[in-house]
């Protein structure tokens, strides 16, 4: 329907959106997290990459083409890389959120 937008419009739509919401709503928590959460992001794209690429390589999965932008590097589709991104920071988001608003300490558990 969309042609080579497809992908990148439904990621704009169900992860991009939320991920604008949340930063409306918890702008301030989040940016007291963004090491932790940049961290996270980083694991992500290794290991999200390692495991895809190895998937599209072994022809476990593939991407069609018709619904792609058509920007590749190292083996996946810019929209996979924006997927791997968007995800992580999505449920990562809500997890540093909902610590936040339950009082969890990111130091850990208090011994006692």
């Amino acid at each position: 329907m969309f042609g080579s937008m497809t992908y990148l419009i439904w990621l704009s739509c169900f992860i991009g959106l939320p991920l604008l919401v949340l930063l409306a709503w918890q702008g301030r928590v989040l940016l007291r997290r963004g090491r932790g959460l940049a961290w996270v992001v980083v694991g992500s794209l290794v290991g999200g990459w390692a495991w895809d690429a190895l998937a599209v390589r072994i022809g476990v999965w593939t991407f069609d083409p018709a619904h792609l932008a058509g920007w590749w590097a190292r083996g996946l589709p810019l929209e996979e890389w924006l997927w791997i991104v968007g995800v992580t920071l999505l449920f990562g988001s809500l997890t540093v959120i909902f610590a936040e608003r339950l009082g969890v300490d990111s130091a850990g558990p208090e011994e006692g």
